[in-house]
């Protein structure tokens, strides 16, 4: 039977929405703004204010004078309140950034590293560099599916269902963890180019391509949290086998890897980054043989999406990483590759393969979204007062 919610849960529930709607809102709002948006009355959302500013949550800032009437105020952040920190970390690097509620990044720290687990000690160190009391979670992208949200697996370096719990140990602060296509994807529905559709997908292109399918705001994880592995489908016809141990994957032929290995360099363990963007620069420069490898890059990248919006139907499709260059550069090639690849009564309208506006951030923009998901509930809110 379910319980009944006594005065004091519903304030508390009250307290949370308020907190919620600061933090996805695109600008700061009044009071009275947020007694409409929250369906509640004014005296109402007074009283939730009063109470989340003396738990040191939210804080009241004059708005911009228009001259007329009363001055009002804007709900912000509180100055000492808490924060998230955030962490991308790649298959060669590492980022750092501190977030406030409503999603404000303040990077702290990068560095490279050695390709081995060693580097989770090398975070946590960077980690306690910056921590003070008001560090209330850490939201952590990673560059490789997590089954079962505990076994890390990142083919190019060699990770083999790496056991988090032997590397985020005890004396971390609370983190959650998510992969950084998915989580590039978050960023994108939540504050981004994907805000408000209801049916979207995000490909994240770093060394591969990795991405995630975005329902009504959300993405999806699948029932061992590993969904949205579609560079590990056969959309391309590759006769190349992956070091995931699957022959044809579909990111053998898009992302920094496969413009590598078209100018006869192996890729693989995180390397090659900087040939990459070589090829980038010197394709937009004209040169033919990087050129070709760009076209090469754009077309597998086109017919995989065309399959894709084939089996999803997505209202659109947002790049990021690697992706926003290739569009950029080769936008034209990309769609009608993908047009080629879509059921002929698709193609009168093809979904929008649009740029990620989150840009870079992407992954550690969700990794903050995931961390203030983590804390943003009843339990902790009641826990500041």
């Amino acid at each position: 039977m379910p319980q009944t919610m006594t005065s004091a849960d519903l304030r508390v529930r009250n307290q949370v929405r308020l907190l919620r709607a600061v933090h996805d809102a695109a600008a700061p709002f009044t009071r009275a703004e947020a007694a409409r948006l929250l369906g509640i009355g004014r005296n109402t959302a007074a009283a939730l204010v009063g109470e989340l500013e003396q738990a040191r949550l939210l804080h009241e800032v004059p708005a911009e004078s228009s001259g007329r009437g009363r001055p009002t105020t804007l709900l912000v952040p509180h100055p000492e309140g808490p924060l998230a920190f955030a962490v991308d970390f790649r298959e060669d690097t590492w980022t750092l950034a501190s977030v406030a509620l409503g999603g404000a990044i303040t990077e702290l720290e990068s560095g490279e590293h050695d390709r081995t687990p060693a580097v989770f000690a090398q975070i946590r160190a960077a980690i306690a560099r910056h921590e003070d009391e008001r560090l209330a979670v850490v939201g952590f992208a990673t560059s490789g599916p997590i089954r079962d949200g505990h076994r890390l697996h990142i083919s190019h370096l060699g990770w083999d269902e790496v056991e988090l719990g032997t590397l985020i140990g005890a004396d971390w602060p609370t983190t959650v963890i998510d992969n950084d296509a998915r989580l590039a994807g978050l960023a994108e529905t939540r504050r981004g180019a994907l805000r408000g559709m209801g049916t979207a997908m995000h490909f994240h292109i770093d060394f591969d391509i990795g991405g995630t399918l975005l329902l009504a705001g959300d993405a999806q994880r699948g029932g061992h949290n590993i969904a949205g592995e579609f560079g590990h489908m056969p959309l391309t016809g590759s006769e190349l086998t992956c070091m995931c141990g699957v022959r044809g994957c579909w990111s053998l032929d898009v992302g920094a890897n496969a413009l590598v290995r078209r100018f006869g360099e192996q890729p693989g363990y995180g390397t090659g980054r900087d040939l990459a963007r070589e090829i980038l620069r010197r394709a937009e420069n004209g040169d033919p043989e990087a050129g070709a490898a760009l076209d090469e890059n754009a077309a597998a990248l086109g017919r995989g999406l065309g399959a894709l919006a084939n089996a999803l139907d997505p209202e659109a499709i947002s790049l990021s990483g690697l992706g926003v260059d290739l569009i950029r550069l080769r936008r034209s090639l990309i769609e009608a590759s993908c047009a080629e690849f879509l059921m002929a009564f698709r193609r009168d309208e093809p979904p929008r393969i649009i740029p990620g506006t989150v840009g870079d951030a992407g992954p550690l923009t969700g990794a903050a979204e995931i961390a203030w998901d983590a804390i943003l509930t009843p339990e902790w809110v009641k826990s500041r007062q």
